[in-house]
């Protein structure tokens, strides 16, 4: 990473840091697959003497997991960059010219400037898109579908 050569590193994120593998994709994805095999496991077990009640999923406390494991994700990608010398800025960056960028009131310039804006998912103006869900929704239901 630059920063570790000396130069001066900023990163701005209005959100969560982490990506989009760590907040929204892989991570929590497969934390839920992970999950989900349990009770196939616990059925497997019982063809070798196993002898288990009956099981219930807790399906707030398995979203609050997955969050917990986000957020402890995120934390460690933070305490990275810090480590690296990256300042962080909390707040949607807009570039103000060639050489400025602007976060909230705050505004910093530099020499070169990387842009990376990550992407949400679009949803098309068609018949019953009330009913579709993007990975944002699907990754963190209230309830069980």
């Amino acid at each position: 990473m630059s920063a570790s050569y000396g130069a001066r590193v900023g990163i701005a994120e209005q959100e969560q840091i982490g990506g989009t593998c760590v907040l929204r994709g892989c991570i929590p994805k497969k934390l839920l697959v992970y999950a989900s095999h349990y009770l196939h496991d616990v059925d497997d077990a019982k063809g070798f003497g196993w002898r288990f009640g009956a099981g219930t999923l807790d399906w707030p406390a398995l979203i609050a997991a997955k969050d917990r494991e986000i957020n402890r994700l995120s934390d460690i990608y933070i305490g990275l960059l810090r480590q690296s010398g990256v300042d962080m800025h909390e707040g949607r960056a807009t570039l103000v010219d060639a050489h400025t960028v602007a976060v909230g009131e705050r505004r910093f310039r530099a020499r070169h400037i990387a842009i990376a804006t990550g992407s949400r998912p679009s949803l098309p103006p068609r018949p019953g898109i009330e009913h579709v869900i993007t990975s944002r929704e699907a990754l963190s239901l209230a309830a069980l579908p």
